[in-house]
């Protein structure tokens, strides 16, 4: 029988990359990665050990693993970034070889070159509005105030979809302000604390792609609407544009 071959981690595609843009850069397991490059396209992959993500389900369960993963992903598109235009894969992204990785760049050589054109020269802020609403009230009602329980109850959940209403309108009103400054706008699925770790409700989770040239007007327009409207708004960046880029292959790996 024979042995497994590894599979091709792909973490990136850029263009005009230097030949020593690669040198000391480690991929997942510490590995080197390397530069697959065909028609002017350059993917930087890696190979993994067999079975590394034979079972990516069950893979994508486990936090630590895939946190492990997502900080070796974006570290090495981070590197490749610094040279420019840059467009991630997708997390865990895997071809069987090389040259299936050069066929993914020959097929999709037209929707890549576009998606590098559109992202030249701008990067992505990500954009979090949080909400901090009280916690509720106890479920149990003393049994002898049954009334004074429930009035309780009402003037607290009333006070509590205000202050939602008004955090809702308070991200509307930060999302317009910085689309107006960017080139275009993603709006994600906003995080449960759990998955965050961050206290409060997030009410915007949002990825704007900016112009270089507007990095500062963007940020001080979040500090801006930062003390405007007194909500809690976290700007993170400046990424590659994870929200705006890769369009999906047409090759399956």
């Amino acid at each position: 029988m024979s042995e497994p071959q590894a599979a091709w981690y792909c973490y990136a595609v850029t263009r005009n990359l230097p030949a020593a843009a690669l040198d000391g850069v480690r991929g997942l397991r510490d590995a080197p990665v390397e530069a697959i490059t065909s028609g002017g396209l350059t993917a930087v992959a890696g190979p993994v050990p067999p079975g590394q993500f034979g079972e990516i389900n069950a893979d994508l369960e486990d936090l630590d693993w895939l946190a492990e993963v997502a900080r070796r992903h974006n570290d090495v598109v981070g590197e490749v970034a610094r040279h420019g235009a840059t467009l991630p894969f997708r997390l865990a992204t895997l071809y069987r070889d090389p040259q299936r990785v050069r066929t993914v760049l020959d097929e999709g050589r037209a929707r890549i070159s576009a998606a590098l054109d559109r992202v030249e020269g701008r990067v992505e802020w990500g954009v979090k509005v949080y909400a901090e609403l009280p916690e509720p009230a106890p479920a149990a009602p003393p049994a002898s105030d049954g009334r004074s329980y429930l009035r309780k109850r009402l003037t607290e959940r009333r006070s509590r979809d205000e202050l939602w209403c008004s955090a809702r309108q308070a991200a509307d009103e930060v999302d317009r302000a910085l689309d107006e400054l960017a080139e275009d706008r993603c709006a994600h699925r906003p995080q449960s604390a759990e998955l965050s770790g961050e206290p409060g409700v997030n009410v915007l989770n949002a990825a704007y792609l900016v112009p270089d040239g507007n990095r500062d007007r963007f940020l001080a327009r979040v500090a801006e609407l930062r003390a405007a409207t007194g909500c809690r708004v976290e700007v993170i960046g400046p990424w590659a544009p994870y929200s705006f880029g890769l369009p999906d292959p047409e090759v399956p790996g």
